[in-house]
């Protein structure tokens, strides 16, 4: 099956049930818009942008990658910021001959991404194109904290990383050869 042989209501019933809520969210997917409860009246927001041929390949990344490398990166962004990820709101522009399999591993993928951290996927849009696009913004909650800003680094501050530097330039590498 293909998505351009579902409507928009028949694709969320497919994918909607593999998404996390969230904790924060009183009205998530479904209605115009989602509405969360942040205590603290402070929230961080990040949005990025994945694109099909410049950000990933389907022919080398499955649905399942795609959505937890855009739930990673989001979220991380609003830890660096010092402010623990509450929500993600989700854009997915697909070609109608997308397998719909394609997308449900995409959104079981968001869901291990979310999942750490405890983060919901609280709406979106799904829209038609030539290619495979995905936006993700998520919203993070600051709890009084002030943000960590890039600007408040000094000389002699500590400076952590996760994980390998320049693997994902060393896979493409390898993929492309």
């Amino acid at each position: 099956m293909r998505v351009g042989d579902l409507s928009e209501e028949e694709l969320l019933a497919v994918i909607t049930p593999l998404l996390p809520r969230g904790p924060q969210t009183p009205v998530g997917t479904g209605d115009d818009c989602a509405v969360l409860s942040f205590p603290d009246a402070r929230t961080a927001v990040s949005t990025d942008v994945l694109v099909e041929g410049h950000h990933f390949r389907t022919e080398w990344s499955t649905g399942r990658d795609v959505g937890a490398r855009a739930a990673a990166q989001n979220l991380a962004d609003a830890a660096a910021m010092g402010a623990r990820p509450v929500a993600l709101v989700i854009g997915l522009v697909m070609p109608p001959t997308t397998p719909v399999a394609w997308v449900r591993d995409f959104a079981q993928g968001l869901a291990q991404g979310c999942e750490p951290c405890g983060a919901g996927v609280v709406g979106g849009d799904l829209s038609g194109g030539e290619s495979l696009v995905v936006a993700v913004t998520v919203l993070g909650d600051l709890e009084g904290r002030a943000p960590v800003l890039r600007s408040g680094a000094r000389p002699g501050d500590l400076v952590v990383h996760a994980g390998t530097l320049g693997r994902s330039a060393a896979g493409l590498a390898l993929l492309s050869a």
